[in-house]
């Protein structure tokens, strides 16, 4: 007999209910539906913002270097709200709107305005 007799009891119905518990969970599983999840960070120094499913969206200021990178210059924010900043621009002595997609860093359409003299 063992010096503990209620250890060994104890041992054994806690390995009996991690085995039941852990079958239990195993099935249940597969059934239930992954909860929501959110994920918001916000960037500081260029650094973006993040809104949902880990992306980083591009700030202002990391899109007015891509503008003057593409040869725009005189860059002012039209529209801020949503995914797809609206810009007026000019380049070439010629003004646009640069609608900029900025969690895909790409230029999605330019109107031009008209020219300047």
């Amino acid at each position: 007999m063992s010096r503990f007799p209620k250890l060994s009891t104890l041992a054994r119905s806690a390995v009996v209910a991690l085995a039941i518990g852990g079958a239990t969970v195993g099935m249940a599983a597969p059934v239930q539906a992954a909860p929501p999840s959110i994920d918001l960070h916000f960037g500081f120094g260029g650094g973006g913002i993040s809104i949902g499913g880990g992306r980083y969206c591009m700030s202002d200021r990391q899109v007015r270097f891509m503008l003057r990178n593409y040869g725009y210059d005189h860059i002012r924010f039209v529209d801020r709200r949503g995914r797809v900043v609206a810009v007026r621009a000019e380049r070439h002595r010629n003004q646009y709107i640069v609608s900029v997609d900025t969690c895909r860093a790409r230029i999605v359409g330019v109107q031009r305005l008209h020219r300047r003299y």
